[in-house]
């Protein structure tokens, strides 16, 4: 019986960190699929709304770190369930506000809940991986994927509904309440780490390679993320004459692949190991891009950035995974640092595409996901080759 009772307990585990995952994907799908909305209220053009999504990075990327020192003193199970109800309550926020000073504020506090979220609910996501002794890193993670997919639909739904924005984000954050009441309890209690040994992002970065490393690797792979999210459609529309309506099926398969890989990946971890997929991720990342930057056929193309799309799907949940394992710094470190350096590659990177493109073409700026494929490839062996539930 005790051990059917702890299969239970570990099942209830990830059920409740697997939908911390689905919030967050769902909310900032939310975000996103109002921006034309927050156009329309304040005017905005296309540059500000640049300095809106900047803004809200640099709330995230500064409580990212705040949250890998919180996590130590308080633990992952308190910030987490904290940073997961006020995420979808600061969208609400975002919405409700009646002026564009506040909008700006507000926007911080949002960019600031998810990237709090982000550092918790990954170190939860470790802490359990650790209990169960098997990969489900990547399968958490799909779950972000599929939450996305799902926010996008319900902004379908609830505009053609003629549901407000606030309207929206009420109903979002009312559903969550009823799942989580039933979920969060049986998040995995962890206790604070003795306060003597606090350790800062930079220090602990600094005096482990394979962590250092490990954030590279975590910049350049959001990095390829942000800039397909963001180019994938402009590149089909330039150089394969697809309409406006069929380009968005690049991001589309790219998308799909991307969560059938992370369902998928803890099993194919089990098989061959961390090392054997990134080396195998990184050469499908650069052979999909080099199918889709250099075969003229639109078919083709698709499948190239389907190709991107399963390649990168199990990079950052290996990279975390990884960097939760360091043992020079505490796992909640190892997640706020790689945390940190993903979504700071995830914001710079499309810009720094944009820019390349305007200097060279989309077409040559594209190129840099290839060279990451390869950087990632070679990369592969500081990866360990944990494939077991012994390992």
């Amino acid at each position: 019986m005790a051990g059917v009772h702890t299969y239970l307990s570990h099942r209830r585990a990830i059920a409740a960190v697997g939908f911390q995952f689905f919030i967050n994907g769902v909310v900032f799908a939310a975000w996103a699929t109002n921006i034309p909305h927050v156009r329309r209220v304040y005017g905005l053009n296309s540059a500000e709304i640049g300095i809106v999504l900047l803004i809200m990075a640099a709330g995230a990327v500064l409580f990212m770190s705040l949250t890998g020192y919180l996590v130590q003193v308080f633990g992952s199970r308190r910030i987490s369930i904290l940073s997961a109800l006020l995420f979808p309550a600061a969208l609400g926020l975002v919405f409700a506000v009646p002026n564009y000073l506040a909008f700006l504020c507000s926007i911080v506090l949002f960019g600031a809940a998810n990237g709090s979220m982000d550092v918790s609910m990954n170190h939860q996501a470790a802490m359990v991986e650790k209990y169960v002794s098997v990969p489900i890193m990547s399968l958490l993670h799909g779950f972000f994927s599929i939450g996305a997919l799902a926010g996008s639909f319900l902004t379908f739904g609830f505009i053609g509904g003629g549901l407000h924005p606030v309207t929206q984000a009420i109903a979002l954050l009312t559903g969550i309440l009823v799942v989580a009441w039933w979920l969060f309890p049986h998040l995995v209690v962890d206790a604070a780490a003795d306060t003597s040994s606090r350790h800062t992002l930079a220090i602990g970065a600094l005096r482990d390679g394979k962590l250092f490393m490990f954030g590279i690797l975590s910049f350049l792979t959001m990095m390829s993320d942000g800039a397909i999210a963001d180019w994938s459609t402009e590149y089909l529309i330039h150089y394969s004459k697809a309409t406006p309506q069929t380009a968005t099926l690049g991001y589309a398969v790219f998308s799909l692949l991307m969560i059938a890989g992370r369902m998928s990946g803890d099993r194919v971890v089990r098989a061959i190991g961390c090392r054997a997929l990134m080396a195998i991720s990184g050469s499908l990342a650069s052979a999909g891009m080099t199918i889709a930057l250099f075969t003229p056929s639109f078919a083709a193309q698709l499948v190239g950035f389907a190709l991107v799309g399963l390649g990168i799907a199990n990079m950052v949940p290996i990279i975390f995974s990884n960097a939760a394992r360091v043992d020079s710094v505490p796992p909640s470190v190892g997640i706020a640092f790689v945390s940190v350096c993903g979504y700071s590659g995830f914001v710079v990177g499309p810009p720094v595409i944009g820019g390349t493109a305007h200097c060279l073409g989309l077409d040559r700026a594209l190129l840099v996901i290839i060279a990451i494929g390869v950087i990632v490839a070679c990369a592969s062996v500081i990866f360990g080759r944990r494939r077991s539930r012994s390992a």
